[in-house]
């Protein structure tokens, strides 16, 4: 099989997922990244997963993994800001903040992450991964 037909097939799969599937999905991707540093995370207790489905506790890095194809731009918008704010609540020396989405945002979702979300938490760095990015971290 060659490359294209691969991604191809790779992001046929990944447009499907949904929920639970999706964030097994990026925790596989995490651990293949970030060798020895990634640590999965599930909601347990009266704290859920405090805002973390996932970090690398030496480089300090947290995921929010959330599968956003098909849903409305406000509650895109709504998710990203609680879910970063929860996690910057929660841990600390968050170095980078990483959203992990099956699609592509809309740039009205891309703006306000740019014009709102990044002015207030300069000393974070903010991603997001999307179905067609294709950043490899330099620790990988």
């Amino acid at each position: 099989m060659d490359l294209n037909s691969l991604r191809k097939l790779v992001e046929g799969q990944l447009l499907r997922m949904e929920g639970n599937a999706f964030q097994d999905c990026m925790d596989r991707l995490g651990l293949e990244l970030h060798p020895g540093d990634y640590q999965p995370v599930r909601a347990a207790g009266p704290k859920g997963d405090t805002k973390n489905d996932g970090y690398c506790p030496k480089a300090r890095v947290f995921f929010a993994a959330h599968a956003t194809r098909g849903e409305r731009i406000d509650k895109t918008k709504a998710k990203i800001r609680g879910d970063l704010e929860g996690c910057l609540q929660e841990h600390r020396d968050v170095n980078v903040w990483r959203f992990l989405t099956n699609g592509t945002l809309p740039g009205e979702v891309d703006q306000f992450i740019d014009n709102e979300l990044r002015p207030r938490y300069r000393g974070v760095t903010i991603e997001v991964w999307g179905l067609r990015h294709r950043h490899i971290p330099s620790d990988a």
